[in-house]
């Protein structure tokens, strides 16, 4: 797959943000592709139930948008989920 080290970065970034802001589980979040990605929700719910498994809630929906960004990059948009309790 041409996007694998995008996928890769995409949920390196995910994780991040989830430890960062103490989100237990992610339920949805909004992503920004570029036109010409390879990108798409299924490939990308998959690789995160793979790679991301830990934060990722059992109905998780993403929201894919297309734009004319770089090839090579995604940017988080929004992101919901359940945090930890403190």
């Amino acid at each position: 797959m041409h996007d694998t080290y995008l996928l890769n970065k995409i949920a390196q970034s995910l994780k991040e943000l989830c430890q960062e802001h103490k989100i237990k589980n992610i339920e949805q979040f909004t992503l920004v592709v570029s036109h010409h990605s390879h990108v798409h929700e299924e490939s990308l719910g998959e690789h995160l139930e793979i790679h991301c498994k830990e934060f990722i809630g059992d109905d998780l929906r993403i929201k894919l948008q297309r734009e004319d960004i770089e090839e090579q990059t995604a940017i988080i948009h929004s992101l919901q989920g359940e945090t930890l309790e403190p």
